[in-house]
């Protein structure tokens, strides 16, 4: 029998981290990627789990007692870390996707990490979808490094007897400098968009009279319009710029079940703003539709019926919505011809 292979030195967990965070955290001490680690835990002759991404809402179980075994913790511990754990009546929906490792961090937190004397780490609330303001600090979340612009991809590395989070594209350190860059419009934006979080986070929580109707409008307004090709969502008609069209950035998500859960932080906070200036602070209608959003949600596209589609999904057992989101999702990454934005004349004014 093969003795249990087990580090010498392992960090243990932060109550608010993510688990992935952690596991970062134990490879980097040894300078190595997770996938090194688990290897090496795994032993000779043994068989190392799939770890192309790690999954924070519900890992696999043999892979938290690997760790465990080999970081001397228990494995219930660790599976307190997953998502599913922390918040056990939220749909996955509402939680961030972190699709190729990117996600959205509060770079003030990391400099109150430094501050404390403790290691960076990444925090479990930052992969909630409604999430986009920093509620300790008031500020937005970064899903962009401050210095390249790139998608936030984080390393973790030793300075100074801590570790601390790299951008993994142009090796910069990651710094809230302070709030330096911080001007007053932006304070005011974050400020207010975290009153909308607020209100959003009590409806997925705990009102879930009020979660169908939320999703619903949210999925709508990234519906995209009935114009095929001009490749928008129904949003587009919410602002009063002629020729707008959906950016590259986010046109993937137009017509998507789950778009919030997609979308970059920004955009995200948008969408908050969206349904404010909509429905007011509930987010959601109260049974009356205002003329505001029945104007702009009379312009979904319908479904297109393709019956090539249509026989492919039902024998791969898709139900019709998810067909047609599929066909949709299709046309809404086509081509943008710059004319294909908006038209004066075509958009309301709706405040």
């Amino acid at each position: 029998m093969t003795a249990a292979i087990r580090l010498p030195v392992a960090p243990r967990p932060f109550r608010d981290e993510l688990l992935s965070s952690w596991m970062v955290r134990v490879a980097s001490r040894y300078g190595l990627e997770v996938p090194e680690v688990t290897t090496h835990l795994v032993g000779q002759g043994g068989r190392a789990p799939d770890l192309r991404k790690i999954d924070d809402i519900s890992p696999d179980r043999g892979l938290l007692r690997l760790w465990a075994r080999g970081c001397r913790i228990d494995s219930a511990r660790l599976e307190r870390l997953s998502l599913k754990s922390r918040y056990p009546d939220r749909l996955q929906d509402w939680f961030v996707d972190g699709a190729g490792g990117v996600v959205p961090a509060c770079l003030a937190c990391f400099d109150a990490d430094l501050a404390a004397g403790r290691d960076s780490h990444m925090r479990a609330e930052w992969q909630l979808a409604e999430r986009v303001v920093c509620p300790s600090h008031k500020e937005m979340l970064r899903d962009r490094c401050p210095d390249c612009g790139c998608y936030l991809r984080i390393s973790f590395r030793m300075r100074g007897g801590r570790l601390r989070p790299f951008c993994r594209k142009c090796d910069g350190l990651i710094t809230g400098r302070g709030g330096e860059a911080a001007v007053r419009s932006a304070v005011e934006f974050a400020i207010a968009v975290l009153s909308l979080q607020r209100r959003a986070g009590r409806i997925v929580r705990g009102e879930a009279d009020l979660l169908a109707p939320l999703a619903q409008a949210i999925c709508t307004l990234w519906a995209p319009l009935d114009r095929m090709d001009a490749a928008r969502p129904v949003l587009a008609l919410w602002f009063d710029q002629p020729g707008w069209h959906c950016p590259f950035e986010v046109r993937a998500v137009v017509g998507t079940p789950a778009p919030l859960r997609r979308l970059p932080v920004r955009w995200r906070a948008l969408t908050l703003v969206v349904l404010r200036d909509l429905f007011g602070a509930a987010l959601v209608s109260d049974g009356t539709m205002p003329e505001a959003a029945s104007r702009l949600f009379r312009r979904v596209a319908p479904t297109p019926y393709l019956s090539q589609e249509r026989a492919s999904g039902i024998s791969k057992g898709m139900t019709h919505a998810a067909r047609g989101n599929r066909g949709v999702q299709r046309l809404s990454k086509s081509p943008v011809h710059r004319l294909s934005g908006n038209f004066e004349g075509e958009r309301a004014d709706f405040g």
